[in-house]
């Protein structure tokens, strides 16, 4: 029975890496979020699964000094997230995360899980299979990128970015994950120890996504990837010459931080990796951070920043970009996590990283020849993941191989003389003691047995919840393709347009999609039911507010559109669009004192704009 227990951990292997390539790779075209929602479903059953796997391994590996750091530092994060959901406001965005990003409760603790189950089931000896999953899937992700840039897709994609798009649905995230196996790649071109063709796979892969993030015109990605591949070359030359190793890592830490200093638009490098789009970022960093302070233990609820970050930007972002641009996240992963889960949430997710990063130089430091080159390759990979999330969001289908690299480069800083040692230790014990340990095998093996089971019926429950939200989605998806209904097939319309709403786990996003498609067929006071639903479990959707006081604008019904907009002003105090139509609405009803009092208020921070022209223009001063 005890050879039972072997093929339980090829099968929790398998679970991992399949399904980590399924989170960056699967993308389901007929639905309204064909790119973060089937990713997240996919990291939920996978994850539910190995949490079947991780139950009967606990136990066990308890007794391991390093297996239970990583239970304790894991634990700990997990049990912050926890507590930060439960004082999450809106609980279905909580655990679910917010509609197109699913970064919630759940999506973290399903990354935690890979990350625990990397941390056991990768060893020296099974490594060579996680080597090819990455060689599969980086090249899907570059070709598919490649045929992108080309106009080469099958799916005719809505997309107002770069085409290099990949199976992320952004260039950034694109970039982020190629840069991250560029970085593994090149680490298998240095390992001497690999077959040739392995070796020579790697360097098309090289060859393929170094071209690919090019072209999705990502000056992050590039350099996110230099820096992994700066740790494996800088390894590589001090096995050889340890003063050169020294004296590059002095230059590579030069040209880092001018990078870096570049990506702010300064320095001498400036021309080369500013984007706009970075100062597009501090503004959304400066709105986290002002979340932070002034929710400091349990930060706004998780994956609530989009609904706060309207009150917490400043003038600054909305006048550089309009008050109708606004952001989910803070593209930053530490200012997220502190502006949505708090201290606690912040404090253990920056003790797990600083605890993977010791492991690593702990493992560079113990290794030698290609082992150390091994280690330097995931060192380096988990890096250049980390570098991206400093200024990007922690995408899913980026996010499982950071959690994954991070578990494997505690798996990697084990010491392996220790099974070795166990084994002599072993031969040379007593009969009863071999007869007790024979024992704890038998109840081991029975566990393993019972394993399966109760990972199939986490993976079940896992279908049960995802499901309703596949249905709500596809059915979304399809009712946007009607067009707008006539007296003939009005009926007909309301159906399919309720339709979404009959599957268990709406989110905001569907209830207001759905209001805003039956307030267009005429059907007024059903849309405004449902919106005001939508306000009754979440008084902060902008979405749902906007639609409000628009409908009651069309219908003449004034005074309750001054309420909403009102109300728009407090969690948006700086969109001056607003205020004008606030003001527009209370000389519509009379109040001429209140409309004159929006001029000041729109000339205190938008005093150049259209806004306040027509402002001054139709209120007086």
């Amino acid at each position: 029975m005890a050879t039972r227990v072997p093929t339980v951990q090829r099968s929790a292997l398998n679970w991992l890496l399949i399904g980590g390539s399924l989170v960056t790779l699967f993308i389901w075209a007929s639905i309204e979020d064909p790119f973060n929602a089937p990713k997240s479903w996919i990291l939920y059953c996978t994850g539910l699964w190995l949490v079947g796997y991780l139950a009967f391994e606990v136990k066990k590996r308890w007794a391991n000094r390093l297996d239970r750091q990583t239970l304790i530092f894991a634990g700990l994060f997990a049990l912050s997230l926890f507590v930060a959901f439960l004082a999450t406001d809106v609980k279905l965005q909580g655990f679910f995360g917010d509609y197109a990003r699913r970064t919630g409760f759940f999506s973290y603790f399903s990354l935690i899980v890979y990350f625990v189950a990397a941390s056991f089931l990768i060893n020296l000896s099974n490594i060579a299979l996680f080597d090819r999953v990455t060689l599969v899937v980086g090249f899907i992700v570059g070709f598919y990128g490649l045929l992108q840039h080309y106009k080469i897709d099958v799916i005719k994609w809505n997309n107002p970015y770069n085409s290099v798009l990949s199976t992320l649905g952004n260039p950034d995230f694109a970039a982020a994950v190629m840069a991250i196996f560029l970085v593994l790649a090149v680490g298998l071109i240095f390992n001497s120890a690999k077959a040739v063709w392995v070796r020579g796979w790697a360097a098309v892969n090289v060859l393929l996504l170094l071209v690919t993030i090019v072209f999705s015109q990502v000056r992050q990605g590039l350099l996110a990837g230099a820096i992994g591949v700066a740790v494996i070359v800088l390894v590589w030359i001090h096995q050889r010459q340890k003063i050169a190793a020294y004296g590059l890592s002095v230059v590579a830490i030069i040209v880092g931080v001018l990078g870096l200093v570049g990506m702010l638009n300064q320095g001498p490098l400036k021309s080369f990796f500013y984007k706009v789009s970075v100062t597009y970022r501090g503004d959304y960093w400066r709105a986290g951070m002002r979340m932070f302070i002034h929710h400091p233990w349990f930060g706004v609820g998780l994956d609530r920043y989009g609904a706060y970050f309207r009150q917490y930007r400043d003038a600054t972002q909305s006048l550089r970009r309009g008050p109708d641009v606004v952001s989910n996240n803070a593209h930053d992963v530490p200012i997220q996590l502190a502006a949505t889960g708090g201290i606690f949430v912040l404090v253990a997710f920056l003790a797990l990283t600083a605890f993977v990063f010791w492991r690593g130089v702990v493992a560079l430091r113990n290794t030698v020849g290609v082992t150390q080159i091994v280690v330097a390759t995931f060192f380096g990979a988990w890096i250049t993941y980390e570098a991206q999330s400093l200024i990007s969001i922690d995408n899913v289908g980026i996010a499982i191989w950071g959690w994954l690299l991070g578990g494997i480069v505690l798996a990697l800083s084990k010491d392996s003389v220790i099974e070795v040692v166990e084994d002599k230790l072993t031969a040379n014990l007593s009969p009863k003691v071999k007869a007790k340990k024979a024992k704890q095998s038998s109840v081991a093996s029975s566990g393993s047995m019972a394993q399966p089971l109760v990972s199939g019926l986490l993976f079940t429950i896992g279908l049960a919840l995802v499901i309703p939200m596949y249905l709500a989605d596809s059915s979304l998806k399809t009712l946007r393709g009607y067009a707008a209904p006539t007296s003939q097939n009005m009926s007909a319309y309301l159906q399919i347009a309720r339709k979404p709403l009959t599957f268990g786990f709406q989110d905001a996003h569907v209830k207001n999609s759905v209001a805003i498609l039956v307030a267009q067929a005429g059907q007024v006071p059903e849309s405004k039911t449902d919106l005001l639903a939508v306000l009754s479990s979440d008084p902060r959707s902008y979405d749902a507010l906007y639609t409000l006081a628009s409908i009651d604008e069309q219908t003449k019904s004034i005074p309750e559109a001054v309420t909403y907009r009102r109300k728009i002003a407090v969690i948006d105090p700086w969109n001056y669009k607003n205020l004008l139509q606030l003001g527009v609405d209370l000389k519509a009803s009379g109040d001429l004192a209140g409309a004159k009092a929006i001029v000041a208020q729109i000339d205190a921070f938008a005093p150049h704009t259209a806004e306040s022209t027509t402002a001054h223009k139709d209120f007086g001063a």
